[in-house]
C-alpha cells in the first residue's frame, strides 16, 4: 500500500494545493503527523516504514491543516522523494541531526514555523524612496542609528516572509530541485535569524546587528547562481510567464534588502568614523548626492573597452559621450551595472558584425543571444562630441591589434529632464534577430538550437554573485564568461526605483537602449 501511494505521489509533477494532497493521501490527514515528525527527527526510518505506521495507526488526533493549506512543503516532500538514510548511516549524533534539520527547508519543524510565518506575511511592506534614504542618513545621531536599525529589523524580516511565501506556491517539482531547495532554506534561516533578534536599544545592539546583517548578506551571495540554475532545470513545469514573474519579484525585493542593509551598515559605520561629517564625501550611506552622467559613462566605457581588448584581442569601437552632463541622487552601483551591461552588448554586436572571424574564434565563450546580438543603434549627434579614450589592456599580454576597418562608433547621449534623466546608447552592431526580440527580458527563452543550450548553465561556473560591476571590474567573474542574466537583470535595476530600460532594434543594422531613471528620488521602490 505504501508504495503505491509513494509512485502515485512521486508521478504527480504540478503538486501547489493541499486538496490534491487530500485526494492521494485520505489517511495521513486523518492520523496522527507525530510518527513521521519523530522518524525525521532520527532519521532512522524510511518513508514505506512511516506510511505504514501512520495508516494502521488507529488512536491518533486528526493533522491539523490550518497552516498547512498555504504551504504543501511542510509535509517534508524531499523525505518522500529521498527516504532517509538507514540506521547505519545516520549521523553519530542524533543532537547534531535534530539541529541540523531544525533549519532545513524540508524539516517537520516548518509545520509549526508556517504558523508563525503567516503573521508576518500578513503585514504589509514599508516601501521607502531614495530621498527618505538621504533625509534620514543627514545629521546622524545615536537616536537615529538605533530607530534606523528597528526599522530594517523588522522591514527585513516581512520581506523575506513574503519571499518564502513565494517559494511556497511553486509547483511542487520545482521546490524540491535542489537549487531552489537551498535558496528556499536560506531564506528560512534569515527569517529565523531576524525574527529572533531582540529590539535594539543601544548602539551595542546596533554593532551585533551590523555583524548579523553582513553574515546574511554573505551567505546570499550565491542566491542568482542557485535561482537561474534550478530555473533551467525545471522550466518545463512552468510557463515562460510564470517563471518571468517569480524572477523579477525575487530579484527586485533581493536588490531592496540588500538596499536596506547595506545602508544600515554603512551608516553604522559612517557614525563610528570620527573624520566623517554628514556627507562630505558625497556619500550618504551607499546613495551617492553627486553621481554625474559623463563620469559614469566614462567608467563603464572603460571596462567594456577593456573587455573587449582581454576576449577579443582588439581594439573595441571607439565611444561617444554625448549630451547634457549633470549630477543627481542614486545608488551607483545600480546605474552603472546597467549602462555597462549595455555598453557590453553593443561592443560585442558591433566587433561581431564588422570581424566575424572573431565570432567563430570565440565560439568558446558560449555567446548567446543577448551577447551576440543586443546592441544600440548609431545615430548622428548634432551637439558637441567627447571622445572616450580607451586604457591599455591590463590583463592580456598578446598585442592588441586593430580592426581591417574601423568599426562605427557606439554613441552615449545623456539627457536631463525636469523629473527623470534619460540615457541614449546607439550603435551599428546588427540589431537583435526577429524571433530572439521577444524574449530578451526573458528568463526562460529557450533555444531551438540543442547544442548550444541554455546560457544559464554558465552559472555553475559562477558560485557567487551581487551583480554588480565590481565582479567584472575586479576578474571575480571571468570577462569573456556570458551568462545570459545580463538584460533581464538591467530593467530589475532600471525599474526598482520607478526607471524603466527600452531597446528598439533594426535588424541587420543596430540598436537604440533607452534607460530613463528618476532625477527627483520621490519615487517609492518598486517590489512587485
Amino acid at each position: 500500500m505504501a508504495e503505491i501511494i509513494t509512485n502515485r505521489f512521486v508521478r504527480q509533477a504540478n503538486f501547489p494545493r493541499v486538496t490534491r494532497i487530500r485526494q492521494y493521501f485520505p489517511k495521513i490527514f486523518r492520523n496522527s503527523h507525530e510518527t513521521i515528525s519523530k522518524s525525521l527527527s532520527n532519521g532512522t526510518s524510511k518513508l514505506q516504514t512511516s506510511l505504514h505506521r501512520i495508516t494502521t495507526t488507529p488512536n491518533s488526533e486528526p493533522i491539523q491543516f490550518t497552516s498547512l493549506s498555504h504551504n504543501v512543503r511542510t509535509i517534508s516532500p524531499n523525505s518522500i522523494v529521498s527516504p532517509p538514510p538507514p540506521p547505519s548511516h545516520t549521523l553519530h549524533s542524533s543532537k547534531s541531526f535534530k539541529s541540523t534539520l531544525q533549519h532545513s527547508a524540508f524539516s517537520s519543524q516548518h509545520f509549526y514555523q508556517n504558523r508563525i510565518l503567516d503573521q508576518y506575511v500578513s503585514q504589509s511592506t514599508n516601501q521607502i524612496t531614495l530621498r527618505q534614504l538621504i533625509f534620514f542618513g543627514r545629521n546622524l545621531n545615536e537616536e537615529r542609528i538605533i530607530k534606523s536599525g528597528n526599522y530594517v529589523r523588522t522591514e527585513l524580516t516581512i520581506r523575506i516572509a513574503h519571499r518564502i511565501r513565494d517559494f511556497q506556491n511553486l509547483p511542487f517539482v520545482v521546490g524540491t530541485n535542489p537549487h531552489i531547495a537551498k535558496v528556499y532554506d536560506l531564506y528560512w534561516v534569515a527569517f529565523e535569524t531576524l525574527r529572533k533578534f531582540p529590539p535594539i536599544k543601544t548602539i551595542e545592539d546596533n554593532e551585533e546587528f551590523c555583524k548579523t546583517l553582513k553574515g546574511l548578506l554573505n551567505k546570499h551571495l550565491v542566491v542568482i547562481p542557485q535561482l537561474a540554475m534550478g530555473i533551467i532545470e525545471c522550466g518545463e513545469y512552468m510557463s515562460e510567464e510564470q517563471v518571468n514573474h517569480f524572477m523579477n519579484v525575487m530579484l527586485r525585493t533581493r536588490i531592496s534588502r540588500r538596499v536596506l542593509a547595506e545602508q544600515q551598515i554603512s551608516l553604522t559605520e559612517n557614525w563610528n568614523d570620527p573624520n566623517y561629517s554628514n556627507g562630505s564625501d558625497g556619500y550618504i550611506g551607499v546613495v551617492s548626492t553627486q553621481c554625474n552622467t559623463k563620469e559614469i559613462i566614462d567608467k563603464c566605457a572603460k571596462m567594456t573597452s577593456n573587455l573587449c581588448r582581454t576576449t577579443y584581442n582588439i581594439e573595441p569601437p571607439n565611444i561617444i559621450i554625448d549630451g547634457v552632463d549633470t549630477t543627481f541622487s542614486y545608488i551607483p552601483d545600480h546605474i552603472e551595472y546597467i549602462i555597462y551591461e549595455l555598453l557590453k552588448n553593443s561592443i560585442r554586436g558591433t566587433i561581431e558584425k564588422h570581424e566575424p572571424s572573431l565570432l567563430h574564434s570565440n565560439n568558446n565563450n558560449n555567446n548567446n543571444s543577448e551577447s551576440q546580438n543586443s546592441s544600440q543603434k548609431s545615430v548622428t549627434s548634432e551637439t558637441s562630441q567627447t571622445s572616450v579614450t580607451s586604457e591599455s589592456s591590463k590583463t592580456s599580454e598578446i598585442p592588441v591589434r586593430k580592426p581591417q576597418k574601423p568599426f562605427p562608433p557606439i554613441i552615449v547621449t545623456s539627457c536631463p529632464g525636469p523629473i527623470d534623466i534619460c540615457f541614449r546608447i546607439s550603435d551599428q552592431g546588427g540589431g537583435i534577430p526577429d524571433k530572439i526580440y521577444p524574449h530578451i527580458w526573458s528568463f526562460l527563452h529557450k533555444n531551438s538550437d540543442k547544442k548550444i543550450g541554455h546560457i544559464f548553465t554558465n552559472f555553475a561556473k559562477v558560485p557567487q554573485m551581487a551583480a554588480t560591476v565590481q565582479e567584472y571590474e575586479q576578474f571575480i567573474i571571468p570577462p569573456n564568461l556570458n551568462l545570459g542574466i545580463g538584460l533581464p537583470m538591467s530593467k530589475v535595476y532600471a525599474e526598482y526605483w520607478g526607471g524603466d530600460l527600452t531597446i528598439f532594434s533594426m535588424d541587420g543594422y543596430g540598436t537604440d537602449s533607452y534607460l530613463t531613471i528618476t532625477k527627483l528620488g520621490n519615487i517609492k521602490e518598486n517590489l512587485v
